[in-house]
């Protein structure tokens, strides 16, 4: 009897395992068919360069980015946007009446607007407050320069305790031990400022250059000789999903994108969703991890599919020249009608696969 009961309960046991296994085994896409593979084809029959960071990858002509604020060089963020110069001439002018008409909580913080740095007739540079409340010895350093055909504005906080109606502020500042260097830091983030612009440039959408440098959206920054922190991000919508990019040369994670799959794959059990794919990547020069989840969302109360595809490079390897980027499509939110699911790894591996090191990029 207790070895009829034994088998049974490993029986069971065994039915369990082989059921769990089942339902939470890898299922991936299926081969596109021809119908699938014409509509690929003619997708991606006329296609482009796209640049970010010191890379470069291929898009249908039809994607567009739509993220020219998501930039950080050091610690200055750049906007950028396409502009007739009279456009860029009138959004000087009336910035630059805004600020001056600007107010603050505390008169003390008067005028809003410390100084005005013109540069040259495609450059100036405003020392303004950052907004009515904060104190104005934290203020803003707002830089706008137009260069081929492109509108660029930088900004970066600055602090300045110089002026004496800040002493008592200063005072509290230093008493924690901070140096007094960096009670005043307006000058070296003044020439920080000035250098960055002066390396700018306009860039086609569809230009790669071959000089050493980075690519930012509309533009490009020639290097200057030192191992600055970049930061980018694109991002690529439709009604389907939405494909994220972002190039950074600032982290280095402990654990790559399958190292952390306990818990990825906690997260897919949870969410009853499945692998579609994960495994190495091979791409030229760069050490590349994938992992596609297929899962289920609910979206306008209907229950619909949800994809989550990532890729991660140089994360373990994370140099100024090897810099960590990533790749996400998702379609959160989304109700995907217009691809399958092999139509959508196909898109994924054709645009994941075209990413190299831009030729001269160092």
């Amino acid at each position: 009897m207790r070895v009829k009961t034994t088998v049974t309960a490993v029986t069971i046991i065994s039915i369990a395992t082989a059921g769990y296994l089942f339902w939470f085994r890898d299922i991936p896409a299926p081969p596109l068919n021809s119908e699938e593979k014409t509509v690929m084809d003619s997708l991606f029959s006329k296609s482009k360069s796209q640049c970010i960071g010191r890379y470069f990858f291929n898009v249908p002509d039809s994607f567009s980015n739509s993220l020219n604020d998501s930039v950080t060089i050091n610690d200055m963020s750049i906007a950028s946007k396409r502009l007739y110069r009279p456009a860029f001439e009138q959004r000087i002018k009336m910035r630059e009446q805004e600020l001056k008409n600007g107010n603050t909580i505390d008169p003390k913080d008067q005028p809003f607007i410390k100084q005005i740095y013109r540069l040259n007739d495609n450059a100036i540079i405003f020392d303004r407050n950052e907004n009515e409340s904060v104190p104005g010895f934290g203020r803003i350093l707002e830089g706008h320069i137009y260069v081929d055909g492109v509108a660029f504005v930088i900004q970066t906080e600055i602090t300045d305790y110089s002026d004496e109606r800040y002493i008592n502020e200063k005072k509290l500042f230093l008493s924690d031990g901070s140096s007094p260097a960096t009670a005043n830091n307006k000058a070296q983030k003044l020439a920080e400022m000035q250098d960055l612009l002066s390396r700018l440039s306009g860039r086609k959408d569809d230009e790669v250059p071959t000089q050493s440098g980075t690519c930012i959206p509309e533009g490009f920054i020639r290097d200057n000789g030192s191992k600055n922190k970049e930061a980018i991000m694109y991002l690529y919508e439709n009604k389907n999903f939405v494909i994220s990019i972002e190039n950074n040369n600032t982290i280095e994670k402990d654990l790559s994108l399958l190292e952390r799959g306990p818990e990825i794959e906690g997260a897919i059990r949870s969410s009853n969703s499945h692998t579609m794919r994960k495994g190495k990547v091979s791409l030229p020069s760069i050490e590349a991890e994938e992992w596609l989840i297929r899962g289920k969302q609910e979206v306008n109360d209907n229950n619909v599919v949800n994809y989550i595809f990532s890729l991660y490079g140089n994360e373990k390897i994370a140099t100024y020249r090897h810099p960590v980027f990533s790749i996400e499509l998702h379609n959160q939110g989304k109700v995907t009608t217009e691809y399958s699911d092999a139509e959508l790894v196909d898109i994924w591996d054709r645009v994941t696969r075209s990413f190299r090191f831009r030729s001269g990029a160092f």
